[in-house]
């Protein structure tokens, strides 16, 4: 199942295609635990060294502590860099990517991949009923399946094509 979060706290479910082959393999097995985050009103600048310094390409993004949104690398340099505006005074909260677009913990591998493909995205938060529990990238499944290469053909079709199109 994905899930669409807006601005507001109502979320819509959307089903999801279920042709598992890999049933047993689930996100909540393979994805980080504890996602870095950052408040909205920071600044591009904060958290352009935020992500440079962690390491990580992305930051969730949270607004009086609720999720609101995702910011990615690719969004810095898209809607900031190339925008010419000041880093230094510019809000997250006007680049980031809204709404987002989320998985269950329970959901298996190969559904989050096809999540993924289906909207061309590389990173999914995951909530679950009791709210966030994690983050999962494509770079997290693709090194699931590097270390069990029997799960490799289905999984891979599953993050490489959508429609008979090559995404990866």
């Amino acid at each position: 199942m994905a899930f669409f979060l807006g601005a507001d706290s109502m979320s819509e479910e959307v089903e999801e295609e279920d042709s598992l082959s890999s049933a047993d393999l689930r996100v909540r097995d393979v994805m980080a635990k504890e996602p870095m985050m950052v408040d909205c009103n920071r600044t591009v600048k904060e958290t352009a060294i935020a992500m440079d310094r962690s390491g990580h390409g992305c930051l969730l993004v949270t607004s009086e502590d609720r999720v609101v949104g995702i910011i990615t690398e690719r969004d810095l340099v898209r809607r900031a860099l190339t925008k010419g505006g000041a880093m230094s005074r510019s809000r997250i909260k006007n680049i980031m990517s809204a709404p987002l677009i989320v998985v269950d913990p329970e959901a298996s591998l190969e559904q989050a991949a096809k999540i993924m493909a289906h909207h061309k995205i590389r990173r999914l938060p995951v909530v679950g009923k009791k709210g966030l529990t994690g983050l999962i990238t494509i770079t997290d499944i693709a090194r699931y399946v590097a270390e069990h290469s029997d799960t490799a053909s289905p999984l891979l079709n599953a993050i490489t094509r959508s429609n008979n199109k090559i995404y990866a």
